[in-house]
């Protein structure tokens, strides 16, 4: 799911009503399980019964759905990944509101996301400094991969579309092995100049996030922002280990602040596999 600005986690509103769950019906759905939870909303994999088919369904968490602030960025959400149309980003099949409850339905991709496959790494390797950690992939496949990542995210800007959270988490992978690009929860649209545009905040993934993003002013970001967030996620694939690591949250990086709590991490691995593999590269 997206970062989350500390607001988010500041309301003290009761949850209006308890989520639907397994087995519920909602509209033409039937929900059969739940697939993950955020400060966005909840994601159910569900049997579209018109269609006789699976889909993932999201719906708004009942906690932000008197806000109109989280129901514009949730439909900026889906209107932003409705414009895409690329075989690398999930696409939306319906947009709607039922019983009061905005949702809307995309592919299920059967499979795991970027971040679980990287989890397989030996956690102790990944935290020392003296060896590298173990990766999953090779270099051909982290280099394939994170082209077919790059041509999604170059295709949403192109619509005028910048994501804002791209991190392994949102790159899901199918039974191939081919990624899928979602959770557009933080995307702006650069045309129309969305509300969320001219927040001040610093939204999205610290050990992803770009300077200019880690700073706020979240009106400036442009296209490079995207970029900069690919090049964390590509150091990540071929080192194991994230580039930044935060040690509180929703402080800038060092590099980009004097506030900063969070640090550099040279990486042997990194050093080891693009003196190794250059050509390749």
């Amino acid at each position: 799911m997206p970062g989350l600005s500390p607001r988010e986690f500041l309301s003290d509103e009761p949850d209006t009503a308890a989520p639907p769950k397994a087995g519920d019906v909602f509209g033409d759905y039937e929900l059969l399980s739940q697939i993950a939870r955020g400060g966005m909303g909840i994601v159910y994999r569900a049997h579209q019964r018109g269609l006789d088919r699976l889909v993932a369904l999201k719906l708004i968490d009942s906690r932000q759905e008197s806000l109109p602030e989280f129901v514009a960025r949730f439909e900026t959400e889906a209107r932003a990944a409705a414009s895409l149309d690329h075989p690398n980003v999930v696409p939306i099949y319906e947009i709607g509101e039922h019983d009061g409850r905005h949702f809307f339905t995309m592919k299920l991709v059967e499979g795991q996301s970027l971040s679980q496959r990287l989890s397989r790494t030996d956690k102790r390797a990944a935290n020392r400094e003296t060896r590298p950690p173990q990766n999953p992939l090779s270099v051909h496949e982290c280099a394939s991969l994170l082209a077919k990542v790059a041509r999604a995210v170059h295709h949403a800007h192109q619509r005028g579309v910048l994501h804002r959270d791209l991190k392994p988490s949102n790159i899901l992978l199918d039974a191939q092995g081919e990624p899928h690009l979602t959770d557009f929860g933080l995307a702006c649209l650069l045309e129309t100049d969305s509300f969320i545009t001219k927040s001040s905040a610093a939204v999205g993934t610290p050990a992803y996030m770009s300077p200019e993003q880690a700073a706020g002013g979240a009106r400036n970001l442009t296209t490079a922002s995207d970029i900069f967030s690919l090049g964390a996620i590509f150091y990540e694939l071929l080192s194991g280990r994230r580039r930044f690591w935060a040690t509180r949250r929703w402080r800038p990086c060092a590099k980009w602040s004097k506030k900063s709590r969070c640090r550099s991490v040279p990486s042997p691995a990194f050093r080891c596999c693009s003196a190794g593999h250059g050509s390749s590269l």
